[in-house]
């Protein structure tokens, strides 16, 4: 027995409606395209080549950080490249079931969620930067007044309402069956890709291009 006898013929497959489809395609496209990206952002970070005791210790964080970046870069590659398989071998039908359009909606806010998590809650003026223990905004120069900020600005509030919006947009991806496929596919690849960005450049830095 050959493992295309194993296959379930596309005929005998229950069909999906065309948003269905596209929102398959999209959710799966995306998914292996960030899996690719974070992988690749990874593997600069594996690579790391720093002298000197200060590089050893950056090189020993980045390397811990892309060993787990990497594995969560090939399971979002395999998951997307395994939704894509499975939506295109069903064929499409106008009265069809909905599919992935539910998942479509998940994506979109978890990935909206992720956004919101990695914007940091404080951050310092210019001239200021983040002291590590006490998270207090210290001065660059000594002719600053005042020379230490115990209570840094807040970003709280735009991460509850990206988490917020996203959340709702989501909702309405998924609920909503009137909407264009096109663009429920651009919100969707569009917060994807941004949680993508954010998440690497948070964790072992974009690489140079």
């Amino acid at each position: 027995m050959t493992a295309g006898s194993r296959l379930t013929p596309r005929e005998a497959l229950e069909p999906i409606s065309p948003r269905a489809r596209a929102a398959g395609i999209t959710v799966g496209a995306s998914l292996l395209a960030s899996g690719l990206f974070v992988v690749w952002a990874a593997w600069h970070a594996l690579r790391c080549g720093l002298a000197g005791t200060a590089g050893q210790t950056i090189c020993s964080r980045a390397m811990g950080l892309g060993g787990l970046l990497s594995l969560l870069g090939l399971a979002l590659a395999a998951a997307g490249a395994g939704i894509l398989w499975r939506t295109g071998r069903r064929l499409v039908d106008p009265e069809g079931p909905s599919g992935w359009i539910a998942g479509e909606g998940l994506t979109v806010a978890l990935a909206g969620i992720l956004i919101a998590l990695l914007i940091p809650a404080h951050h310092c003026p210019a001239g200021y930067e983040m002291t590590q223990v006490f998270h207090a905004c210290r001065a660059l120069s000594t002719q600053q007044v005042p020379q230490l900020i115990l209570h840094p600005p807040s970003w709280i509030a735009w991460r509850l309402g990206i988490a917020g919006a996203a959340t709702v947009a989501g909702v309405v991806v998924a609920r909503w069956r009137g909407l264009p496929w096109p663009v429920a596919t651009i919100v969707t690849a569009g917060t994807v890709a941004a949680a993508t960005l954010l998440l690497a450049d948070r964790s072992v830095g974009l690489p140079a291009i």
